[in-house]
């Protein structure tokens, strides 16, 4: 009897937390439920919310990382692509009055001018992690941090050193325009459905006194973008192209590299010779 009451119980503690490991997760969207209190509470403590945040999140799901945040800040806005959790979500907004939520594709989101300077958290989807990381570089001047619950390869491809067979695209970004730390790993085995691979807790954080011009990091965002298409040529080939649009026939750069041996401060350098010429 008292067994059963306990088994009972938990699963009401459970389903309070937004914790649905029944709930049928969509492929189309990525869906993978956190499925740990343990796991819920490190990455509240990790976050560290303050009383005058105003948070958003990406793809709150069934709101068991959001009815943990959402006391602790000063305004909460989640962002859903699922319209099913709705059912989920709206009793949050009925207990917080400083919750609120829409549905839409994050990618197709634009911050409204009274959201301010804002925070950022999401346990994002695995298939398009890379597209969600440009799309929040977009928004950096608006942005104090961002934390991400994303696979594991990517957060170590964020944080690898140029030379090295992970160094790419994102970690030029990574480096360039936030500062950006590996936090921790996370078992796959806290997730429902179980994914085929681990995860891991990312930081950004956002500088506005590092920022450049915006039509600077235009032209630094063509030539990173640019030479690692064709990550395999050396620069000489793969920006090719862009030298002749721009009508520039000579950098003094070592166009004989291939991007992955160039360092991001040396993307800078670069880019500003190509433009300046």
């Amino acid at each position: 009897m008292l067994r059963s009451y306990q088994a009972n119980h938990q699963s009401v503690v459970v389903l309070r937390m937004g914790l649905r490991p029944d709930i049928r997760a969509f492929k189309k969207w990525g869906q993978n439920f956190i499925t740990d209190p343990a796991l819920l509470d490190k990455l509240v403590r990790t976050v560290k919310p303050q009383s005058d945040d105003m948070m958003v999140e990406i793809g709150p799901g069934t709101g068991a990382l959001t009815r943990l945040f959402v006391p602790r800040v000063k305004q909460f806005h989640a962002i859903e692509i699922d319209e099913r959790m709705d059912e989920f979500l709206a009793p949050i907004g009925t207990e917080h009055a400083s919750f609120s939520y829409e549905f839409m594709d994050f990618q197709k989101w634009s911050p409204p001018k009274a959201f301010g300077t804002f925070r950022v958290i999401g346990n994002i989807p695995y298939y398009i992690t890379s597209p969600l990381i440009l799309q929040v570089f977009k928004h950096q001047d608006v942005l104090t941090d961002v934390h991400f619950l994303m696979q594991k390869e990517v957060g170590k491809r964020l944080v690898a050193p140029h030379g090295s067979k992970q160094y790419g695209i994102l970690s030029v970004y990574a480096a360039l325009f936030a500062n950006t730390e590996y936090l921790f790993d996370i078992s796959r085995k806290v997730f429902h459905p179980v994914p085929d691979v681990d995860s891991c807790f990312v930081r950004f954080t956002f500088n506005p006194e590092d920022k450049f011009s915006p039509e600077f990091e235009a032209q630094l965002r063509e030539v990173i973008r640019t030479a690692f298409n064709q990550r395999r040529k050396t620069l000489r080939n793969s920006l090719k192209k862009l030298l002749k649009e721009l009508g520039c026939d000579h950098v003094s750069f070592d166009l004989g590299l291939r991007p992955e041996q160039l360092s991001p401060s040396e993307f800078v350098q670069l880019t500003e010779l190509i433009f300046k010429n």
